[in-house]
């Protein structure tokens, strides 16, 4: 019987000290003008902020030299204008097919990151005149 009762006290101690734990980790009331003893909420340590976005000017430059050299090396897409901001990259240009706009977009969409991507680029057929090879 007093092993029962020793177990039995054994439990109840541990489950008293895991509730007094557990009570520990709530979070503190917020003062209100009906409870003007609460305590504010600090963030505790265990709880991560919640992530804000980076405004980093040297991101978006970098992201536009990515962008920029990808679309020099295309001869069809050399004359497309790249604009990164912290959120989104826009390009602006003429090209001469809408399979060279569809292809700028991809390659922005690679090189963005999470930003958005806005394409206005337009489609000319005579801005690509000269890299097409002449009919025989």
């Amino acid at each position: 019987m007093t092993k029962y009762c020793y177990k039995l006290a054994m439990i109840l101690l541990m489950s008293a000290g895991f509730a007094v734990a557990q009570g520990s980790n709530m979070p503190k009331q917020n003062p209100s003008p009906n409870n003007p003893d609460a305590m504010p909420v600090q963030p505790s340590p265990a709880q991560p902020l919640p992530a804000q976005p980076q405004k980093d000017p040297a991101a978006s430059a970098d992201v536009q030299t990515k962008i920029q050299s990808a679309l020099q090396a295309d001869p069809l897409l050399s004359s497309v204008s790249v604009n990164v901001t912290d959120s989104s990259v826009t390009l602006s240009g003429t090209v001469a097919t809408q399979a060279a706009k569809t292809s700028a977009g991809d390659i922005a969409k690679a090189n963005a990151g999470n930003r958005k991507v806005t394409n206005s680029i337009k489609v000319n057929a005579g801005a690509g005149a000269e890299a097409t090879p002449p009919k025989q």
